[in-house]
């Protein structure tokens, strides 16, 4: 018995019809977790520079969870290590799927590139100056530097697997450039 006959777009990519949700969720899971491993393994090598494993998440969490200053938070607590280290994830897994929303369609409209390039660098400056505001003694007790190189290592992995996901997505880039 033959099977009926396909078009050409429905036998190239089976299941086309729920790819592109599928597609985002998938790209939005896979950007938070590499996002969310770049910077935990940053502050893992940092951590190990100063002798003390697991102390920026120690850190953090002693300060989000139990409301003690940096300087309270002297000794590493695993409970609180953990607690931080799933919130860290789900806040990476929720940056993850707006991140891969705003390339998908950056990637039906090259154009947007230059609002997504803005909207990151906005939602840096205001994530960076809220937790400076909130958190004044974390930016000192952690270094600048540090949460600044762990948010420029994230958001070029996260590029970097979105990019190697989607090809064609610079190669519409360039030309919506040179289209002028």
């Amino acid at each position: 018995m033959e099977s009926p006959p396909q078009s050409s777009a429905q036998a190239s990519s089976p299941g086309l019809t729920h790819h592109r949700p599928v597609s985002v969720i998938e790209d939005g899971v896979l950007t938070g977790i590499t996002g969310a491993g770049v910077v935990a393994i940053w502050f893992l090598i940092l951590d190990m520079a100063r002798g003390q494993l697991f102390f920026t998440p120690s850190l953090l969490g002693s300060v989000v969870f139990l409301g003690q200053s940096p300087d309270q938070a002297t000794s590493v607590n695993p409970f609180i290590v953990f607690a931080y280290t799933g919130l860290h994830g789900v806040l990476f897994l929720m940056a993850g799927l707006v991140i891969a929303w705003l390339f998908a369609m950056f990637e039906r409209n090259p154009q947007f590139g230059i609002i997504l390039l803005l909207l990151f660098l906005l939602v840096e400056s205001i994530l960076f100056s809220f937790a400076a505001a909130i958190f004044p003694n974390i930016i000192g007790a952690i270094g600048a530097l540090a949460v600044a190189s762990g948010n420029l290592f994230a958001a070029v992995a996260m590029f970097w697997l979105l990019i190697r996901r989607h090809p064609t997505a610079m190669t519409q880039l360039r030309l919506a450039w040179h289209e002028e």
